[in-house]
């Protein structure tokens, strides 16, 4: 089965600015994923390139075709919906006209909450209502793969979780998706390939559980009167820092460092302990503190 997406070696300039270099990544059918980086890192532009609203000449493939060729691509990008005169059904379906095997748009308004809505003038809508419409234009396409920039900007507790909800639906219809979103907590629960993009260049491709290896995955604070040194023979403990009776220990294995740390529990206060998430580990990535095994 041809990858739904595959990118070798694309570089890309904007006048003598490179955005891009050397980026290549694959990624599977009915897989979601995580793109994520600083604002600059060129994830936008990446995203454009992908659906053909940027030509390049490097060697991109979106469904077997060349980018923008498709008919089963659909996007969501952030931006300005308020047009004048035109109401939510009529917005939808014109977008479902343009597909192939579109769903119909009561279907998509009802499986969002948006029902009530359908009669009303996009001008007339709050901002996230306008987010959860332009959510609903992506999935009336009923397109085998997805673009999602930022898409729960805007978008409170409720539309957020329900958002979600419908992407683990699209999941399991076997769609494709690829998400940017500066929610990494989001990004870790959902997504099955991540993406982290530095400078215009890929710094990781994979999945969370290889990330959390690459990386460490554990940090352990606490304080003490004891001298930091004694806990390097914890195991797994891979640095650690010492500043006054604070003492920092990070770990490639929070549970085995853990139990030999118990003959001094009655010795330290103030334990504190953080397993790495996505954001951790994105943080430690971007600002080139990748994992060594020696103290700070």
């Amino acid at each position: 089965m041809t990858n739904a997406i595959i990118v070798n070696n694309l570089k890309f300039n904007y006048g003598n600015q490179q955005v891009l270099q050397d980026v290549s990544f694959e990624v599977q059918p009915g897989k979601v994923v995580g793109l994520i980086g600083e604002n600059g890192a060129g994830k936008t532009t990446l995203l454009k390139i992908l659906l053909g609203l940027l030509k390049t000449n490097m060697k991109v493939s979106i469904l077997g075709h060349r980018p923008g060729m498709s008919q089963s691509v659909a996007s969501m990008f952030q931006g300005d919906l308020k047009l004048p005169g035109v109401k939510v059904g009529e917005i939808l379906a014109e977008v479902a006209a343009q597909y192939p095997n579109p769903k119909a748009p009561q279907t998509v308004l009802k499986e969002l909450n948006l029902s009530d809505l359908a009669h009303h003038y996009l001008n007339d809508l709050s901002g996230e209502q306008l987010r959860r419409v332009t959510f609903a234009m992506t999935l009336v396409s009923n397109a085998s793969l997805i673009f999602l920039d930022e898409p729960t900007v805007g978008m409170d507790v409720n539309a957020r979780q329900d958002f979600w909800i419908n992407v683990d639906r699209m999941k399991n219809e076997g769609k494709t998706i690829l998400i940017t979103s500066h929610y990494l907590e989001e990004i870790q629960q959902t997504a099955d390939q991540i993406l982290i993009l530095k400078d215009g260049k890929i710094e990781f491709d994979g999945t969370l559980n290889e990330l959390q290896k690459q990386y460490l995955t554990t940090q352990i604070s606490f304080e003490t009167k004891r001298e930091g040194s004694i806990f390097r023979k914890l195991t797994q403990v891979q640095a650690i820092k010492q500043t006054g009776n604070k003492i920092k220990i990070s770990s490639t294995n929070g549970d085995a460092t853990l139990r030999d740390l118990v003959p001094y529990l009655e010795e330290i206060q103030h334990l504190n302990i953080i397993d790495a998430s996505l954001e951790n580990i994105f943080q430690t990535i971007t600002r080139g503190e990748k994992n060594n095994a020696e103290d700070d």
